[in-house]
């Protein structure tokens, strides 16, 4: 079990900036976890933002051994060739879903146009730079207390993935269920801390699911996930709060 005195996360990524100067923010996520001498990075923000907020924060991309992705939006995978460039190895394990690779789009809601949200990068491009994927739906276990959760199973009736993204197959969109979305989830002296990408599975989903992978039931969770109001189907931000204050 890992000592959270030897446990930490660094936010590299995300859409706020503080107060310290040089840091720059935009709408995406990536976070550094360190735990004793692993270094496993969960999401590449969405362009240069994680690699630029490394070097301003002192943090050498060149421990990074493995990268974890949350899905295949590109605000989580933009950033995907720079912080390669800044790991400078000759190999670095990427985990994912299969479906990451999926051609995904969102509906606008105003011109009801589809636009692009997907990986803004080739397979190849990625792997010239030393990206080594392994993509599977099942739980990944990069060290005996850190595992990468996998497809995350839907039970709870108020949580929906939301209905303005898609997928392009054979020239029509359909619905994506975003089967890709995936976890961390590390196991502490302190409990289960869980680091989300987006949720867009449903928060109380994941929660319920780490806690049966794991077998742990305290557990911590960072503020880092999504809350949506599906059109046409009441809300579920309630039900969520009220599953929370159960926990």
């Amino acid at each position: 079990m890992l000592e959270s005195k030897n446990l930490e996360i660094i936010t590299l990524s995300e859409n706020t900036a503080g107060g310290r100067r040089g840091i720059l923010a935009e709408w995406g996520l990536s976070m550094l976890v360190k735990a004793g001498d692993r270094h496993i990075l969960l999401d590449t923000g969405g362009s240069v933002t994680a690699a630029h907020n490394a070097d301003v924060l002192g943090v050498d991309l060149h421990q990074v051994e493995t990268i974890v992705l949350s899905h295949g939006h590109y605000d989580h995978t933009g950033g995907l060739l720079s912080v390669l460039a800044g790991v400078r190895r000759e190999e670095v394990e990427i985990i994912g879903h299969p479906d990451i690779w999926r051609r995904k789009y969102s509906k606008t809601k105003k011109s009801r146009s589809f636009r692009y949200v997907g990986i803004p990068f080739s397979r190849d491009a990625l792997e010239s730079l030393g990206a080594r994927f392994t993509l599977t739906s099942d739980p990944t276990w990069i060290t005996e207390d850190i595992v990468a959760g996998g497809e995350e199973p839907t039970a709870t009736d108020f949580e929906k993935v939301a209905d303005t993204l898609y997928l392009k197959e054979g020239g029509q969109f359909i619905p994506d269920p975003l089967v890709d979305d995936q976890s961390i989830f590390l196991k502490t002296d302190l409990g289960l801390i869980l680091l989300l990408g987006c949720a867009h599975r449903g928060v109380i989903n994941i929660l319920n699911y780490a806690r049966e992978l794991t077998g742990m039931e305290q557990v911590y969770l960072p503020w880092c996930f999504t809350l949506h109001r599906p059109r046409g189907r009441g809300t579920p931000i309630p039900g969520i709060w009220r599953a929370l204050l159960l926990q």
